[in-house]
């Protein structure tokens, strides 16, 4: 299932007192960190801002919001109203650890519903064509929903900027977008979605998730993560070091 990757990144990051976007690890940006990541499962990955000119020296492809100052559902729809495919797959721009087993979580539910129901229009048409025309209103219509949304939920809470959207949620988006009702629970409330929790996929462990949902909104929240990370590469130096003396003996 082709899919394109969207991440939201049209926040002001006031908590934080600059750009988290463009806060760096290990000398590459949040944002391009990210990008890499989803580029992984989506050929095309979009960033939506306020200002299109702001990521021109990183070489990603941006798009401004249609609704600015309207908060992150303004970001879902100016995405998914960007991309050409029927499914988009998106990641807040301070969501620095999430993994592509998290992402290959979350499409895998739209990816299997979407070869069901494939399978089970062709069933359908096969079965009309062997009967009359007069009969095939005695053929059951489906009454399933069609699936337009999977979200991560992580002990009990979940997260609309981790999450998979059908191109068919744009007009309920611009609906609520122009009656000023920008509460995303709200929205998700009146959509068809499957919550995708944590640990029912078996690529992607419990960790994984509770890195992936982890987002930075205060300047202690960027330090801590720093600090985590310099310590994550001062054992895996001392590890080589070790390994490298044991080759020597």
């Amino acid at each position: 299932m082709e899919v394109t990757g969207i991440i939201v990144a049209g926040g002001r990051s006031s908590r934080m007192g600059q750009n988290k976007a463009l806060l760096q690890f290990e000398g590459v940006t949040i944002l391009e960190r990210i990008a890499a990541v989803l580029g992984k499962v989506a050929r095309r990955v979009i960033v939506v801002t306020r200002d299109t000119q702001q990521y021109r020296e990183l070489g990603l492809e941006t798009t401004a919001d249609l609704y600015p100052g309207l908060g992150p559902l303004s970001g879902i729809h100016a995405g998914l109203s960007a991309s050409k495919t029927e499914w988009g797959i998106v990641v807040a721009c301070d969501m620095p650890f999430v993994q592509p087993e998290i992402l290959q979580a979350l499409l895998s539910h739209a990816t299997n519903w979407t070869a069901a129901q494939k399978v089970a229009s062709e069933q359908k048409h096969a079965q009309r064509e062997q009967v009359p025309f007069y009969e095939n209103d005695l053929f059951p219509q489906s009454t399933q929903p069609a699936l337009q949304a999977v979200i991560a939920s992580v002990d009990g809470r979940i997260h609309p900027l981790l999450g998979v959207y059908h191109r068919s949620v744009l007009p309920s988006a611009e609906q609520c977008l122009r009656s000023g009702s920008l509460r995303l629970i709200d929205w998700l409330n009146s959509l068809n979605v499957h919550y995708e929790r944590a640990g029912e996929w078996p690529g992607a462990s419990l960790d994984m998730w509770k890195q992936a949902v982890f987002n930075m909104n205060y300047p202690q929240d960027y330090q801590l993560i720093v600090k985590q990370l310099e310590c994550t590469e001062d054992v895996s130096r001392q590890k080589g070091i070790v390994e490298d003396e044991r080759e020597d003996m």
